[in-house]
């Protein structure tokens, strides 16, 4: 008996362990900024940088060359940085469209550690700075990738966007955790839940959604049931043999231009 005791006080405390250490590293386990930051001119794109009075950088910046075009406001994913989606900044500028990717804190070129809080405030205050920059409510456009979609998201809860892309989106960061660290109750342990199907609940937003086949990251299936849920109206496209950061390569790029010049 004792024995079975002992055994068991060991893979209690093992467990116990274990839930410990997936709530203290939770955030290093959902955030990775990569190691360096890389300029506007490195990516031969024409954007300039936004700093803060810190000297940080807050976002880059591309504004709308034509009257009828629109802004993005662009979120990348929790790998990525404020110059990763280089591609697409190009792709929309060519198009006439005015760009803003939005930085996160924690990430390169800005201090802080990331966290949903602090992250979904810094995109509150981008979206405060395009408005100042005379840029109308109905000409604004959220485009997120990946953990973006979550920020987008939660964002819309401050301000409706004209249209929402979402690419390559999960239901919730809390649904993404439930699939993969299954022994712990991650409903009670996790503080960035990322929760896009209660922001996006009620919404009549325009919502495009894009999602790959082959995505291993963020499986179909988790972009399914945020499409399949969301009230407003919504269009998908299911791209065949699509990884988890190769959509605007293989349509969406083209999926992204038709939509917005269709609002203008």
């Amino acid at each position: 008996m004792k024995f079975l005791i002992w055994i068991g006080a060991i893979a209690l405390g093992l467990y116990v362990l274990a839930i410990a250490a997936v709530y203290f590293g939770q955030r290093k386990l959902l955030y990775f900024p990569p190691n360096v930051y890389l300029s506007p001119s490195a990516m031969n794109v024409p954007m300039e940088e936004i700093k803060n009075k810190e000297g940080e950088i807050v976002s880059w910046w591309s504004p709308p060359q034509k009257e009828t075009a629109k802004t993005v406001m662009v979120f990348h994913g929790n790998g990525s940085a404020v110059y990763s989606n280089h591609d697409i900044f190009r792709d929309l500028i060519n198009a006439g469209h005015g760009v803003l990717s939005v930085g996160y804190p924690g990430y390169p070129g800005r201090r802080g550690n990331p966290n949903q809080e602090d992250i979904i405030e810094a995109a509150r205050s981008q979206y405060d700075w395009v408005r100042a920059q005379g840029i109308q409510a109905e000409n604004i456009v959220f485009y997120g990738s990946s953990l973006g979609t979550g920020v987008a998201a939660q964002l819309t809860q401050y301000a409706e966007p004209a249209l929402l892309f979402v690419d390559a989106p999960f239901n919730s960061i809390l649904d993404m955790a439930k699939r993969t660290v299954r022994f712990a109750p991650v409903s009670l342990l996790m503080k960035d839940q990322y929760r896009s199907d209660l922001a996006l609940k009620g919404k009549s937003i325009p919502l495009i959604w894009t999602h790959g086949t082959r995505d291993i990251v963020v499986p179909l299936s988790q972009g399914q049931k945020l499409f399949d849920n969301y009230e407003g109206p919504k269009t998908a496209h299911i791209i065949q043999n699509g990884e988890h950061s190769n959509l605007w390569a293989l349509g969406g790029r083209d999926i992204t231009l038709k939509a917005l010049e269709a609002l203008e």
